[in-house]
């Protein structure tokens, strides 16, 4: 990481002095490059690290437990679990940085599996039974704005749906929803607060 950061400092040092800026970006080293610096030291650094950027966010950072494997021979599968609706219901949600939604099964998808290819049990979704839920419309101005990236699209009743496709040419499409969210957040060591937050995700009725 350290290695990295440096990359990313070095690569910034040349832009800025290439751009006609003349700034120049000078860089210290935390460890010497001929110094074998033990794991438990990096880990040290690490807290403190994590510890003063805490400091600098009022209301915290969200913290979510993840599990999985990047072994690929099982699919480099990492999930966390989320809690929807009220009262809240407890999901696995697979962590992937390369689309834009996030989307649990509905209840009325009557072909979706309960559970994953590597045992990770899937709970259905299910609006009518949260107080909280409420279907998002065509004309509700989330629908024409961000979830467009998702291929948006209004069914026969006036639900704002959506249709998304990943790269190994798997899929999903649905309808959005809102409903509360509720997560934990780290507002300093040791601190952590229950919060909940209103969010708009995909309730898939189709894979």
């Amino acid at each position: 990481m350290e290695f990295l950061i440096i990359l990313l400092a070095a690569a910034a040092a040349v832009s800025a002095v290439h751009g006609g800026g003349g700034r120049v970006l000078t860089l210290e080293r935390v460890f010497p490059a001929n110094k074998t610096v033990e794991l438990e030291v990096l880990r040290a650094r690490d807290r403190v690290r994590h510890a003063r950027i805490l400091q600098s966010f009022s209301g915290g950072i969200v913290d979510f437990n993840v599990a999985g494997t990047s072994d690929p021979y099982y699919g480099g599968l990492y999930f966390t679990k989320v809690k929807l609706g009220s009262p809240p219901k407890e999901f696995n949600v697979q962590i992937d940085t390369g689309s834009d939604i996030l989307w649990v099964t509905c209840s009325s998808c009557s072909d979706c599996p309960q559970s994953s290819g590597f045992s990770v049990d899937l709970n259905f979704f299910d609006a009518g039974s949260s107080s909280t839920a409420s279907s998002v419309s065509c004309s509700d101005s989330v629908c024409s704005s961000i979830v467009q990236t998702s291929d948006a699209s209004c069914s026969e009743g006036n639900q704002c749906g959506y249709r998304f496709q990943y790269g190994d040419g798997s899929g999903t499409s649905g309808h959005y929803v809102t409903d509360l969210f509720y997560f934990d957040t780290i507002v300093g060591p040791s601190m952590v607060a229950n919060s909940s937050a209103y969010i708009t995700f995909g309730c898939m009725q189709m894979l």
